[in-house]
């Protein structure tokens, strides 16, 4: 599922000096894990004054004669108190995760909420003085020590450092109340009143009384409502990033973006010839795949998925242990330190993602579930950002985290585990949930690609009002299938992504991991050790790698070429076929709709663009059902 968000802010504080390539592939480093139960990980708050006097002693002793010359008592000091920097700054780290845990887990905690953010600003304002007193270091024998754990370029990209300006730190401040004002939004359902009756999404899934106009009208009143809510916010947000990036020199926050906040290793006119072939091949790809399920298969998921929280786990540990003995030790861990928050709750934020603990070396699961067979797909995605956090000994100080890298680490977790779908849920559940990751695969090439266009749209012209907004996103997702009624001139749906809002220009990660991974369970089908061990290798590279570099030390396809972006569409197209589950007969017929203009595929049916919206209306009935329903396949 996509729903690891990471804020933009904390990417900026990880990014500010670019790492290094890491080495060779091969076996996890060695790392320290403190056996420490999540429940007595207490939430202390972060006192800055230690981290501050270490870098007031530092900053003195940088200059001095006896560092200067290379002295050996002197240079001890040094690591002495480079090694508490780095101890307290782990600290810092940790902290705010625990009291964004604790946010996430209860939206209405306004404590926490503000809390949180007073310690993301703390952040910004450490991290800055850190570089600062450590560029210090730069010039002197003590370079090595930085380089140790910076890597070669470290001392260049020291000289280079500008240091956080007030007007850029307000900025960020402003971002960050922004975001979680669209928290607060979203945490609130939207509600209308029609004929002195208020209706909010649930009361509408529940009431059985309207005829469908009106049941239809309803619907568009709210979710226009929740996008006028949140799209004003957006707007703010849009106009408040578009700041950042011309205080960084960047006219586009979309060019800041790619190349400051996720240092990407190809820009986005390289990017554009992926979503090309994005429109071209995999829309009638996704339409295809929309018909590879029967009813049958989906009522027997239904009803094998209904599990949450630890009872999920059950099902998936003994899985983990048979892709990898390792995969499966660290997924033991995880469960007996409780280190996962996965339990349905109503105060929850609706958000999912890992988030690393290094004070105890280790990470955190948190997820708002669904109630549905999306809670395995999530846990098995998160566990791959969890693994590779785990086994990760880079600091914070100096990673470089390159996003498109570790959703390769979640998505092709996903794909691998497809194989023991069967066993997991039975012959028809099983197939549901193998072609249903393969179809989110797919879902998450186009949405990546759609996303990615409309944001770059969106920061280009950063003056637009919402309207223009919501007329834009609607353009674009016809481009990638989305059909619209006749009378419909807006798209509002837009907003119900966190992503627009929390970390723009992240989709794009989605898809690209997406075609990578798919790429690695296509080789599965031929050779399922290999696979594994292209996978096992990923997962060892951790994220210092960019994008193309590591998916060609891992041996997997260069995406940005045309001919690889047509040859995985044909390779899942043949395997679709290979299981009589492709187009042109039984549920899958007459899905696709051809234009004969430049050979482009356009339109799928309606009746495919409106399933998810019908989905919706029946949600509730569905589950009112399932309370009477024995838990036996049908």
């Amino acid at each position: 599922m996509k729903k690891m968000a990471v804020s933009a802010l904390a990417l900026l504080l990880s990014c500010l000096l670019l790492a290094p390539a890491a080495g060779a592939a091969g076996a996890y480093p060695e790392k320290e894990h403190l056996p420490v139960d999540f429940a007595d990980m207490d939430y202390t708050g972060y006192d800055p004054s230690v981290l501050r006097a270490a870098l007031a002693a530092l900053e003195g002793l940088a200059v001095s004669p006896a560092v200067r010359m290379g002295d050996a008592k002197a240079r001890t000091q040094v690591e002495t108190l480079y090694r508490q920097i780095l101890s307290e700054l782990d600290d810092l780290t940790t902290q705010s995760a625990l009291i964004g845990i604790r946010y996430d887990a209860n939206g209405a905690d306004q404590a926490a909420a503000e809390e949180s953010a007073a310690l993301s600003q703390l952040s910004v304002q450490l991290f800055d003085q850190c570089y600062q007193t450590l560029a210090l270091l730069a010039d002197t024998p003590c370079r090595d020590l930085l380089e140790r754990d910076g890597g070669p370029d470290v001392v260049e990209e020291l000289h280079t450092y500008q240091a956080v300006t007030d007007r850029e730190a307000a900025l960020f401040e402003e971002e960050e109340r922004l975001v979680q004002a669209y928290d607060q939004a979203m945490a609130q359902p939207a509600q209308v009143t029609v004929d002195g009756r208020v209706w909010t999404a649930e009361t509408l899934e529940n009431d059985e009384t309207l005829d469908d106009e009106a049941w239809w009208e309803i619907s568009d009143l709210l979710e226009r409502e929740q996008n006028r809510a949140a799209g004003e916010i957006f707007l703010q947000l849009v106009r408040v990033r578009t700041e950042i990036a011309r205080e960084s020199g960047y006219q586009s926050y979309a060019d800041y973006a790619y190349q400051l906040l996720y240092d990407r290793d190809y820009t986005l006119e390289e990017i554009r010839s992926v979503r090309q072939a994005a429109k071209d091949y995999w829309v009638p790809l996704e339409a295809a795949l929309a018909g590879a399920v029967s009813e049958r298969e989906l009522r027997a998921l239904d009803v094998r998925t209904r599990a949450s929280g630890d009872a999920i786990l059950d099902a998936l540990e003994p899985f983990m242990g048979h892709i990898d003995p390792e995969l499966g030790e660290t997924f033991a861990f995880m469960r007996q330190y409780h280190l996962y928050d996965i339990a349905p709750s109503d105060s929850k934020l609706p958000t999912g993602y890992t988030v690393s603990l290094p004070s105890y070396g280790s990470a955190f699961i948190f997820d708002c579930p669904y109630g549905d067979y999306q809670d395995y797909a999530t846990l098995i995605h998160e566990f791959g950002h969890f693994n590779e956090a785990f086994h990760s000994v880079e600091h914070d100080l100096w990673a470089s985290f390159h996003i498109d890298v570790g959703e390769i680490h979640s998505q092709g977790l996903e794909v691998l585990f497809a194989a023991y779908a069967d066993e997991l849920f039975g012959p028809e559940g099983g197939r549901a949930f193998y072609w249903s990751t393969i179809s989110n695969m797919v879902s998450s090439v186009l949405e990546g690609c759609m996303y990615d266009e409309f944001q770059e749209a969106v920061y280009r012209e950063s003056d637009l009002t919402l309207e223009e907004v919501n007329r834009l996103f609607k353009d674009i997702s016809e481009e990638y299938g989305y059909v619209y009624g006749e009378d419909e001139e807006e798209s509002f749906f837009w907003v119900e992504i966190p992503h627009n809002f929390q970390s723009p220009m992240y989709y794009i990660s989605y898809a690209t991991s997406a075609l990578s991974a798919l790429d690695l369970w296509l080789k599965s089908l031929e050779d399922w050790d290999g696979a594994v061990d292209i996978y096992l290798d990923l997962a060892a590279m951790g994220m210092r790698r960019p994008y193309r570099e590591t998916v060609e030390a891992a041996g997997l396809r260069d995406i940005f070429r045309e001919r690889t972006m047509r040859q995985l569409a044909e390779g899942i197209q043949d395997r679709l076929e290979a299981e009589g589950r492709a187009p042109g007969g039984g549920d899958a017929a007459a899905l696709l709709l051809w234009a004969g203009a430049g050979g482009g595929v356009i339109l799928i049916s309606a009746v495919i663009a409106m399933a998810a919206v019908l989905r919706r209306r029946r949600r509730a009935a569905a589950m009112a059902q399932a309370a009477e329903t024995p838990w036996e396949i049908p």
